[in-house]
């Protein structure tokens, strides 16, 4: 263990984890069975698999899109969305990628604090009353980076506060059925489906190889983003979409995502008993699903020297700058990722982090 290389940097499943078998059997059954539809180009996306996701939120097909991953889908939100000096809102930290994606668009982003239960709504109010957003990015459930959910009593004021202001909220949840301990919290699309355009993808519960997400929505709203995408790529990649169709109809999601759980939640509950005995000085959230927990570090500490100091120790690290929309503001923050680490690599990993601290 102490020669091996351990890295603190994606969150990623581990390949163990994949049903590769079931895949193999669904990937071959879709395409015998819907041969000419799956190998054909298509505006709209695999209709089977719309009327599935539509089943589950109780909606109807034209209120979902499915495309090549979430992180795509927003990428199509927000260029049809925001124009240069558009305003918009993230939580802060944020994921790294959306900060990116919304930056190409030459919108101004402000960050609002996340607290442990969310973000702070009086300086998001306080924001608002500057200057209304187009939209505010929000991950709800199991926050990347900080492992956060946020309470049910903020979700309501979040949404009510989208009502009255007119401002779109993007609720991203790739990790929101991978809770490993406590209750579900509702979605935000639920509070307001006409204000929120809610995210998700196969990624997380299944393979991120597929390359598979979705958006729920208003009709209207889904299909002016159907009609970007076609203009973007004219259509998805339909043999993925035929294959976790077949898995999905099959059953068999739900049975793969309790077992996720049980490889997941002891290495969560390793990180938080490493921290709680390596590094006590630095402060870090509690999760209770997801990839990832959130940590500052102690006064003094600097991200872009300890990454550098962290090679030498065979300990690789995520420079916390990049979930900033002012990486000054990152100095000090680190994201552990748990889920492709074994509760051993896990112990060993965060006391050779001690060490360099």
């Amino acid at each position: 263990m102490a020669e091996s290389i351990i890295n603190f940097t994606r969150g990623i499943p581990p390949a163990d984890v994949f049903p590769v078998k079931d895949l193999i059997e669904c990937g071959e059954a879709a395409l015998r069975r819907d041969p000419y539809v799956l190998l054909q180009y298509s505006h709209s996306g695999y209709t089977p698999l719309h009327e599935w996701l539509g089943g589950q939120y109780g909606i109807g097909p034209d209120q979902i899109l499915t495309s090549n991953s979430s992180l795509e889908i927003f990428s199509f939100i927000t260029q049809h969305l925001l124009s240069p000096g558009a305003r918009a809102f993230v939580e802060l930290p944020s994921y790294d990628r959306a900060i990116t994606l919304l930056r190409r668009t030459g919108a101004e982003l402000a960050g609002i604090p996340l607290e442990e239960d969310g973000v702070n709504l009086s300086i998001l109010e306080e924001e608002l009353g500057k200057n209304v957003p187009v939209l505010m990015y929000v991950i709800a459930d199991f926050h990347n980076p900080m492992g956060v959910t946020t309470s049910l009593e903020k979700r309501k004021r979040l949404v009510a506060l989208a009502e009255e202001y007119g401002f779109w909220i993007v609720e991203d949840a790739p990790y929101r059925k991978l809770r490993y301990l406590g209750q579900d919290v509702p979605s935000l699309w639920s509070l307001s489906p006409a204000r929120v355009l809610h995210m998700s993808s196969f990624s997380k519960v299944l393979s991120p190889g597929l390359r598979l997400g979705y958006v729920v929505g208003p009709a209207e709203t889904i299909a002016s983003l159907s009609q970007w995408a076609v203009d973007s790529y004219i259509g998805p990649v339909l043999p993925t979409q035929g294959m976790v169709y077949e898995y999905c109809r099959r059953g068999l999601l739900e049975s793969n995502i309790e077992r996720l759980k049980q490889v997941y939640r002891p290495r969560l509950q390793a990180v938080l008993s490493a921290l709680d005995k390596y590094i006590p000085q630095a402060t870090w959230t509690r999760p209770e699903g997801g990839f990832f927990v959130g940590v500052t570090l102690p006064e003094g500490s600097d991200i872009v020297s300890l990454q550098k100091q962290a090679e030498g120790e065979g300990l690789k690290l995520t420079d916390g700058r990049a979930f900033f929309p002012d990486p000054a503001d990152g100095n000090r923050f680190l994201r552990i990722p748990f889920c492709s680490l074994t509760p051993e690599e896990i112990e060993e990993g965060v006391s050779r982090l001690a060490r360099l601290l």
